[in-house]
């Protein structure tokens, strides 16, 4: 975590990448004969060299201090580099391998506009420094313009890496912002369907059981009691009972299968919606059930209960059955259909139904697909590993 830390900014990723420069031109130059003509005035700039990516190592890795803005130091650094490769042999010195980084850098830190300031810079002091170089060798300028064009295609080659790695950013940022709004909107949904669940008892279950108890009588009352009333506020209440136990879990699901869970979600919305009739068709292969049940009912539950209460559908089917090694959850209506920007858009609007269904395939590595459009119904597909990761 400290590592990490140290390198949350880019002056310091620079300052590192510098500092492990200084051995490596000092070290590659030893090995390497270059003109004496120039061997002092490349000593006393490499001494520069090494007191420059000192400081701003120091600089930038000091408590409290703001380290140099980058365009500053990458000045000075190809300014540097540039009199490290004239003092040590210009286009045939083996220290203009030091301008291939600066674009991949200018790529990794900033945005495609920069990246490609920097590299044209960069491309600039190159041929400065090796063009201004004298050298009678016949094969130096062709060796400089091969040069040259491997130099310009990394720079375009770094320039739209960046633009990828700037749209990434983006995407993964958007995507955490989603996310975020997801979570706050789960709680939500969690804390109305608690809040739901806790009046139904109160309103209905509770007050039930209390009329059967005044139906009973207080006990010093002569009057008989009136057991079909006691009865009957007796069956209402273990009905709603069930109902709140249906929500909190389908305990059809462990005894008596996906299928019977799911037959049982389409009969509670008949008696849920009287004044309308739904024709509901489900079908589960014998050989899609097992570890993914629980996860295949959730989504499927979600998607039946988005069908008819806010696409107003007339017909429903379901199927789950076994595709490309994985389970595949399909439901289809004859509603109202949705728009995919409407759908997309839908978590900023407090409707995260659609959402946290692709959020749930998305985290065991499945997928979920909308077909669809206004007036022409809904088809969502769903597909789940059946593997050991379900």
């Amino acid at each position: 975590m400290r590592s990490a830390a140290l390198l949350d900014h880019p002056a310091r990723v620079v300052a590192l990448v510098r500092l492990a420069a200084v051995p490596v031109f000092f070290f590659g130059e030893r090995l390497i004969d270059h003109p004496e003509a120039h061997s002092g005035a490349f000593r006393f700039v490499l001494a520069f060299g090494v007191v420059y990516a000192a400081v701003l190592a120091g600089i930038a890795f000091a408590p409290g201090r703001r380290p140099l803005p980058l365009r500053v130091t990458a000045t000075i650094d190809l300014a540097l580099l540039g009199g490290l490769t004239y003092t040590s042999g210009g286009p045939f010195s083996q220290l203009r391998y030091g301008f291939f980084v600066v674009p991949v850098a200018a790529a990794l830190l900033r945005g495609p506009r920069e990246t490609a300031i920097a590299s044209a810079a960069a491309l600039t002091c190159y041929l400065v420094a090796t063009i201004a170089y004298p050298d009678s060798r016949q094969d130096a300028v062709a060796f400089e313009a091969t040069q040259s064009l491997y130099f310009v295609w990394l720079v375009m080659a770094s320039t739209l890496l960046s633009a990828v790695l700037v749209r990434r950013q983006r995407q993964i940022v958007s995507l955490s912002d989603e996310r975020g709004r997801l979570v706050a909107r789960a709680i939500e949904a969690e804390e109305r369907e608690r809040r739901r669940l806790a009046e139904a008892l109160h309103d209905d279950a509770i007050q039930n059981l209390l009329a059967a108890r005044q139906a009973l009588g207080s006990g010093d009352d002569d009057r008989p009691a009136d057991l079909g009333l006691v009865r009957t506020g007796l069956d209402r209440t273990v009905s709603q009972l069930r109902d709140a136990i249906f929500d909190l879990h389908p305990h059809l699901l462990r005894h008596a299968g996906l299928a019977a869970a799911l037959q049982a979600v389409a009969d509670r919305f008949a008696d849920r919606l009287p004044d309308r009739s739904v024709a509901w068709e489900i079908t589960v292969a014998d050989d899609a059930t097992g570890a993914t049940d629980e996860v295949v009912f959730a989504i499927a539950r979600e998607l039946m209960t988005n069908a008819v209460r806010h696409a107003d559908a007339r017909s429903v089917a379901v199927e789950v059955r076994r595709r490309q090694g994985g389970i595949a959850l399909t439901v289809s209506d004859d509603g109202r259909g949705i728009d995919r920007g409407r759908a997309r858009d839908a978590p900023l609007h407090g409707h995260i139904g659609l959402a946290s269904c692709a959020e749930r395939a998305e985290a065991l590595g499945g997928r979920l697909q909308l077909a669809s459009a206004p007036g022409e119904g809904a088809r969502v597909e769903v597909w789940l590993p059946a593997g050991p990761q379900a």
